[in-house]
Order: C-alpha cells, then structure tokens, then sequence
C-alpha cells in the first residue's frame, strides 16, 4: 500500500506541475483566434496534444521516490514539454506565407477597384466588370490595349521608324498609374476591404518565422516587401516627388511577428544581405539582430526583378508562392528583360537604371552585363538578334556609343501580372 501510495503522490505532483503550461498554452489561443469556431478548435487541439506528454513524466517517475536524481529528470521533461508545446503553438498559428499571399492579394484587389472607379468617374471605362469583392483571384478584366500596353518602359523606336517587336508578357500586364487612380476613394469605395484588410494586418503581426525554410523566407519577404509599399501608398498617399518618395519608404512599414520593419530595412537586411564591413564592431546591434534573425543567410539576386517600389521603372508586381518562387523569380527576370531593354533608333542597347544599379548581382562591368544580358533573353524573341548586331560593333566603336543607360522613372505606376 505505501508503494501504491507514493506512485498516486507522483502522478499527481505531475498533474499539478503541468497545470500552468496547459493554463499559459489556453490562454494563449484565446488571444490568437479570430473566431468562435476556430477558438475552440484550438483549444481542444491544445488540451490534447498537451496531455500526450504526460506519459513522459509518469515513466520517468516510477522508478524512485522524491530525489534529487527525481527532480532533475523533472526538470529535463519539463523542458520537452514547453519545447514541444512551442511547436504546438507555432503550428496552430497562421501560416507565414500564406498570410503574405493573402496580404498582397488584398491589396491588388483593392487597387483594382479604386483603379475601376476612378476610370468611371472620368468616364473612361477600361476595365468590363466591376468585382464584386477586394479577392484578386474571384475576378476577372479586360482591357483595351494601346500604346502604353505595348512599350510601358518606353524603350522601343517610333513605330514609324524603327522595328516593332513583340515585348513578352507586359503587354497583357494591366496599368494602374497617378491618372487613373484615386486613393482618397480608398475607404469610400473599397469599405469591405478595409476590415480584411485589418485583420490580416492582425494576423501577420502574430506570425512566427522561427520555422520557414529559405524558399518560405524568400517568398514571404518579397510579398511583405511589396505589402509594405502598397500600404503606404494608400495610409500617405502618392509622392508628388522623388525626395517625397524615399520619404514614403522610410514611413512605409509593418508589423511582421511583433517587431515593426519598414520597406527599406526589409529590402537591404532581409533580402539583399549585403556584405560585411571589415569593422564588423560599427554594426548597428539592430541592424545585425535584423539580418540574422530574419535574413535569406544569402543573397538572390533575382529579387531585384520581383521587388516593387509602385514606381514607373519599377518591374511588374507579382504574389509569390514557397513553392513556385524560384521558377516565378526567373520568369520575372526574363520577362522583365524582354520589356525594359530595347536597341534604339541610333542602334543603341537601351538598358534600365534599376539594372545599373544592381549591376554586381549579374556582372563585373557594363560590357559584361550586356552579354548577360543577351544571354537571358529568349531566342524566339527578335530582341536578341538586335542587341547581338549592337554588340558586334563593340570592338570598332567606343562602348558608350552602343550603350545607353534609360534614367529611373519615380513616377507612381503599378503593372499587375494577373
């Protein structure tokens, strides 16, 4: 009986000391939930999943009584039991990327439709139906095409003139630009959006990143990025300027996980992981914290084609998936490309500031970056055959005169990939 008794004491010490971390775990579901339903989901999960642990100290305490050897397998168990609650927790939260996905696909649908009402209240109707929701994927447009659709970066000859060529997919890409928008009818026009639009806001700021792999990350930040300044746009307004545009970026920023981020931090200490400095002690702590946190761990270079400041030279914006990220990335690249380069009518390679700038991702010099370049390009395209024409003059004129750099447009301007 005395034996009996002190297996009943044990099993009930255990019982006791697992009460708080299944009271903390409850509360804590009670604060992530957004509706009754999937409140009491999670809770019954939790209270579950929480008790299949107990068997873990019942074995380790059946063997002795009450010794020191006793409460420091306690105390190890009890380390598993919060390292596996933890887990629990992360899991029944929302899914990092898809909340992202969510996110910018909110926001498209509600660009889209201050994009319509605006056009009809000037009386230029360009979109056939009005959606009926802020979802991007619930809806479909059409559109009339015209010369904007068909050189949006203003990089091909005077049609009278010079050679026509087919630019890729942009030409489908649907423009939403200063004149054909309004964001003071954001909250008139789009008010069902704005509680969704809320409550994803909530849910991202209650995410956890601790578990996402390098393709998770990738798509995650990019989407954020993006998510950021779109947002901006619609709590500030549009920039009338370039200052007043860096202005905005710094302003523009998010709560990811409970620490708020703006556009640029997201873009140059997540996403660009920039070098080093040999005298690693002038590191901003923060900035280093930042980058380690919740930087790639290495560079991919091909954000700068997914990455969009809403700005005229900026490339398309797209909703980026863990699963189809790299393949999206490339395909960007390419049909960025096909779009923003071009050969002028004086038989020279027209080529994007934006690639100017991020020339060290892709080459070692300009001369370099133009046969990178040539190389990206798809071989059904006549684009490649101009610029092969460009570059075999190189070796009898100076390369400034086959090379001609297009300067970056700030002007606000979004193409939507849809």
């Amino acid at each position: 009986m005395t034996e009996q008794k002190r297996t009943l004491a044990r099993q009930s010490h255990v019982r006791q000391s697992t009460l708080p971390l299944r009271h903390d775990l409850h509360q804590r579901s009670l604060s992530h939930c957004y509706q009754r339903s999937t409140l009491d989901t999670a809770s019954t999960t939790h209270s579950r999943l929480s008790f299949s642990y107990a068997p873990d100290f019942l074995d380790a305490t059946s063997s002795g009584g009450f010794t020191d050897e006793f409460d420091g397998v306690t105390r190890m168990q009890m380390g598993r039991v919060r390292k596996g609650l933890r887990l629990v927790e992360a899991k029944t939260k929302d899914d990092p990327n898809e909340v992202s996905e969510q996110l910018i696909n909110c926001l498209i649908g509600i660009y889209l439709e201050l994009n319509h009402v605006s056009s009809k209240t000037k009386g230029d109707v360009s979109l056939s139906r009005r959606p009926s929701s802020c979802s991007r994927k619930s809806n479909t447009y059409s559109y009339y095409q015209n010369a904007m659709n068909l050189d949006p970066y203003h990089v091909l000859p005077d049609s009278s003139g010079g050679v026509t060529r087919d630019i890729g997919p942009y030409k489908n890409f649907i423009h939403i630009s200063r004149s054909s928008i309004d964001v003071t009818h954001f909250t008139h026009y789009c008010s069902p959006a704005v509680p969704r639009l809320s409550v994803l806001m909530e849910k991202l700021s209650e995410v956890d990143l601790s578990f996402l792999t390098y393709k998770q990350k990738l798509a995650f930040w990019i989407n954020i990025y993006n998510a950021c300044i779109m947002h901006a746009f619609l709590e500030y307004g549009l920039p009338s300027s370039h200052n007043r545009l860096l202005t905005l970026m710094n302003k523009a920023s998010l709560n990811v996980g409970g620490i708020v981020l703006n556009a640029l931090a997201i873009e140059h200490f997540v996403l660009r992981h920039p070098c080093e400095p040999e005298d690693k002690d002038s590191l901003d702590e923060k900035e280093t914290l930042l980058r380690h946190t919740y930087g790639l761990g290495y560079s991919e270079p091909n954000v700068t084609f997914a990455l969009c400041r809403g700005s005229w030279s900026s490339p398309a914006l797209r909703v980026y998936t863990a699963d189809e990220v790299v393949n999206d990335l490339g395909r960007a690249r390419v049909e960025y490309l096909e779009a923003s380069v071009g050969v002028s009518s004086k038989k020279k390679i027209v080529v994007p500031q934006l690639l100017q700038w991020h020339m060290k991702d892709f080459a070692d010099d300009i001369e370099s970056l133009l046969e990178w370049i040539y190389s990206q390009l798809p071989r059904s395209g006549n684009l490649k055959g101009m610029i092969m024409e460009c570059l075999k003059r190189k070796a009898k004129v100076p390369l400034a005169k086959i090379v001609e750099i297009q300067t970056y447009g700030h002007e606000f301007r979004y193409l939507l990939s849809l």
